[in-house]
């Protein structure tokens, strides 16, 4: 009974002592328990935001057979995410855990990566702990909840809304020209016109004679009346030098009658630049083309005997020869007798000012192309989309009237109307370069990031320049080094500056800020510089700025972690509560 009784009085020292041990820890853990993280407040990369705080246990403060349970939990007012637990364990324990030897500090970690949320910027990362005597695990004790990090900063996901938006080429000339040409054939050595001349006869040539006497009818202002005269290969160079002159001559003469003609008929008086006579000698290139060209069983063998001929005059007679062996080259040779007139006129066009005015009052009184262009011709964002919304319902066939009005609300903000009008130009124009680099914007503005990269490779493949909407994507997944690759070039924009920040170059960012064109986006990213900075003219000048400019950056402010050292300031919050 006595040693009953010892034992007895033995476990209940033990078990005073052990509980002592336990209180001292939920006593000492505020200075017991020392936590540092690498980054405060913390970031968002790419949408993830990741936790690396380095813990100190002091010596002295861990009971041998106690175990500690921590675990980081990021608060904010949408809810809360715990991350991985970390567990500490005294040395006279087992099981998992860092192992805490008592009269020696102990260092641990805890690292953990928790996805980004809407609201993370105004939170608090906090250490949950629970500490218990190992084999009591139903007797734990919750400790203080312990503050380690305040907030989440968002800036790499601030990119500018500034990616290149395709719009489709309107196709309109302001200035076209049209050519229509006929030719006029000559007897073998003569310059004289020949109507009878079989080639003359032939209704294709005849037609084209037609044609050029139809199209000067128009009387379309003309830019140039041209003569081209040649000789067959087949006779000596001098002689077929002054017969294609002739020949011009003869061209020459018709097509100033043919104008005198019309004159009389249309009773008009017809301006025409100078006529330009060209004698082009003989045409040898022309007829080995033919030849080549021909069903004539040894052509091979002709071309090879005709272009070993060193001089010209050997040539030439080597080709009259061949006319005697085989009738089809003379054939080949009758063609290349002539004279081309060719006239190129201006085609009649629209003032800017008509083709304004008929694209709000009578648009259908335009073809596609002057309808396109037409909404070039105002900087009115709602007149553009009017008349783009015109071509939709006159042209309905035509992808180009939804993609240009998808570029319009895109450029508006508009990602809800954009997207409706793409994908009825998606259904027109299948893989077209301008749809998909438009659909990648606008999943990119939905945060669809995945499939903004898929859209903007296809365009990519359809030979689209998308760098600058990829590195913008680049940015958004954290990888600022890819977005600068695809920057380069491009210079004093807002999300250049972004990346050369996030990758560690704020000199190179700011560099880019100062060029980039005014707007609220700048302003704060300057102001953000500033504050990482601690230059507090730098982050008042710029912050007031944005909020002048776009008065939801005070808003957004008022939360963003880069300026939580300003928060309590005076002048910080005079600026955000506009």
């Amino acid at each position: 009974m006595k040693n009953v009784k010892v034992l007895a009085v033995l476990l209940l020292v033990a078990a005073i002592f052990s509980s002592c041990g336990l209180n001292k820890m939920i006593r000492d853990y505020g200075d017991g328990i020392s936590y540092t993280p690498q980054v405060n407040p913390l970031e968002n990369h790419g949408g993830e935001v990741a936790v690396d705080v380095n813990g100190r246990v002091s010596d002295k403060y861990f009971h041998r057979r106690a175990k500690l349970e921590l675990t980081p939990v990021l608060v904010y007012e949408g809810g809360e995410k715990e991350l991985s637990t970390v567990y500490l364990r005294g040395d006279k324990t087992s099981g998992q855990g860092t192992v805490v030897n008592r009269g020696s500090a102990t260092s641990f970690a805890i690292n953990d990566v928790v996805a980004f949320e809407e609201g993370m910027e105004a939170s608090e990362l906090i250490i949950r702990a629970r500490v218990y005597r190992e084999g009591r695990e139903g007797d734990i004790t919750p400790l203080e909840d312990r503050k380690v990090a305040d907030g989440v900063v968002n800036t790499s996901q601030k990119v500018d809304k500034g990616q290149d938006i395709a719009l489709a080429p309107h196709g309109y000339e302001k200035e076209t020209l049209v050519t229509r040409s006929a030719s006029i054939y000559f007897a073998y050595m003569r310059h004289n016109i020949d109507w009878r001349l079989a080639l003359n006869r032939k209704d294709e040539n005849q037609k084209k004679i037609e044609e050029l006497t139809d199209f000067l009818k128009k009387q379309w202002k003309l830019k140039s009346v041209e003569v081209n005269a040649w000789a067959s290969p087949e006779g000596e160079v001098a002689f077929n030098e002054r017969l294609s002159e002739n020949r011009g001559k003869a061209a020459e003469t018709y097509a100033n009658n043919l104008f005198r003609r019309l004159e009389r008929e249309l009773s008009v008086e017809m301006e025409k630049p100078e006529l330009k006579v060209t004698a082009k000698g003989e045409d040898f290139d022309g007829f080995m083309r033919l030849l080549n060209a021909s069903d004539i069983q040894d052509k091979q063998a002709i071309s090879n005997v005709i272009n070993s001929q060193l001089s010209p005059a050997e040539r030439e007679r080597r080709i009259k020869d061949m006319t005697i062996i085989y009738a089809e080259i003379e054939k080949l040779l009758e063609p290349l007798r002539r004279a081309e007139v060719v006239v190129t006129a201006y085609e009649p066009k629209k003032t800017d000012e008509e083709i304004a005015r008929l694209s709000t009052a009578e648009p259908a009184q335009l073809d596609v192309k002057e309808l396109l262009y037409a909404a070039t011709l105002t900087d009115d964002m709602q007149t553009k989309l009017a008349i783009y919304r015109s071509a939709q319902e006159i042209f309905p066939q035509d992808y180009r009237g939804f993609n240009n009005a998808a570029y319009v609300n895109l450029k508006l903000g508009n990602a809800e109307a954009a997207a409706r009008d793409l994908e009825k130009a998606n259904q027109l124009a299948p893989n077209n370069a301008h749809v998909l680099n438009n659909l990648g914007v606008v999943a990119a503005w939905e945060g669809d990031l995945d499939n903004a990269q898929s859209y903007f490779e296809a365009a990519q493949g359809q030979g689209a320049r998308v760098n600058y909407n990829v590195g913008i994507l680049m940015i958004q997944k954290g990888d600022y080094q890819a977005a600068l690759t695809s920057f380069a070039g491009r210079t004093c924009t807002h999300n250049v500056a972004l990346a050369q920040l996030m990758a560690g170059n704020e000199a190179a960012a700011m560099t880019n800020l100062e060029c980039a064109p005014e707007s609220a986006s700048v302003s704060y990213l300057k102001a953000v510089i500033g504050a990482r900075r601690q230059n507090n003219n730098m982050v008042f000048e710029n912050l007031r700025k944005a909020v002048q400019l776009d008065p939801a950056h005070g808003e957004r402010a008022k939360t963003d972690r880069e300026f939580i050292r300003y928060f309590n300031v005076a002048e910080f919050q005079e600026i955000v509560r506009r």
